[in-house]
């Protein structure tokens, strides 16, 4: 990355400002005002320009909080420019467009932590690179299952990251891929993508599966469906020694199969949660949360990872609170949502 050399920025870009945040304040979604206080050494100032909604984990995490009818912050994946550099800062420039992880907002300071900004490549747009946030999660999640080449793979969930995730899973080699879910557009979609699609409301998903792999069962099935449903399906969906990557944020309890589901086909189940992914590289982990961002986004660029297909809506601030209802009631027209604040 390139060092900083630009002069020093205007004084409106350091001092404190008042910028809009999309938040959940205990009972609904709101565009609020919040002061942003004035640029510290180790912080950058951000002008945002778009921030993609993460519907299974923010709606979970909004349901989660409702119960209490406390606030909490919505959003990690945002794109915006390098408008001023803190005192302590470097390896970054003013005017760098970069992939970070902060909430939907028109702008603001943030701290700059190993791997916290990642230059977006030149010629990838903002709606694009405002995937990569998610495709990083989908990396982390194929990296955790490691699919050997030629293993037969099932996608529980066509969402945005389930989508992403059977390509990484393609890309790392998995075949043949099995794409489950409700829904004929993003089945649709995963056939498109080089899946075998199955819809459990049409299809007997166990009966197919079986014959796809021979009697066998799948030995590798990853759910990413938010829905305890899955886990059921999943357990059946398995052969001896498979296993279940789960990946969705869940607060409820889920029902386990012992013995003939788990215990007698020696079932492995692995947690796959992207924040574990480490920010810097170590002896024992070689992925970082910066790298897979930057390969998810240069993978973007080269086309090998498709986007475009998962962007649903594209609204404007004050759009936010309404589209959020309408997440909260199940409208499963909507795939993906970016906010663009430009």
């Amino acid at each position: 990355m390139s060092t900083a050399t630009a002069s020093a920025p205007a004084l409106n870009a350091v001092a404190t400002m008042t910028a809009k945040s999309v938040r959940f304040m205990g009972e609904r979604v709101e565009l609020i005002d919040e002061e942003v206080t004035a640029l510290k050494p180790n912080q950058v100032r951000l002008r945002t320009e778009t921030t993609l909604v993460s519907i299974g984990t923010e709606i979970a995490w909004i349901e989660q909080k409702a119960k209490t009818k406390e606030p909490c912050w919505l959003g990690y994946s945002y794109v915006g420019t390098i408008e001023a550099l803190g005192s302590d800062v470097s390896g970054h420039r003013v005017g760098e467009r970069v992939l970070a992880s902060k909430g939907h907002c028109s702008g603001g300071n943030l701290s700059v932590e190993p791997g916290s900004l990642v230059p977006v490549p030149e010629g990838l747009s903002s709606e694009r690179a405002a995937f990569g946030t998610l495709a990083a999660i989908a990396y982390h999640i194929v990296q955790r299952a490691a699919p050997r080449l030629n293993e037969p793979t099932v996608v529980i969930g066509q969402g945005a990251v389930g989508s992403l995730i059977l390509q990484v899973a393609k890309m790392a080699g998995a075949s043949p891929l099995i794409a489950v879910d409700m829904d004929p557009a993003r089945l649709e979609m995963a056939a498109k993508l080089g899946a075998i699609p199955l819809n459990p409301a049409k299809d007997d998903v166990v009966a197919r599966v079986k014959e796809l792999t021979g009697g066998d069962g799948v030995p590798l099935c990853i759910e990413v469906a938010t829905n305890p449903k899955a886990f059921e399906l999943a357990f059946k969906l398995l052969g001896l020694r498979g296993r279940l990557i789960v990946t969705s944020t869940l607060f409820e309890s889920v029902p386990m199969p012992i013995l003939d589901g788990f215990i007698e086909k020696e079932i492995s189940v692995i947690g796959a949660h992207a924040p574990k992914t480490p920010a810097t590289p170590n002896t024992y982990y070689p992925y970082t949360q910066a790298g897979n961002k930057a390969a998810a986004m240069q993978a973007m660029l080269d086309g090998r990872l498709k986007v475009d297909h998962l962007l649903s809506h594209k609204i404007k601030p004050h759009e936010a609170p309404a589209i959020y209802e309408r997440l909260r009631q199940k409208d499963r027209s909507i795939v993906g949502v970016l906010i663009d604040w430009r």
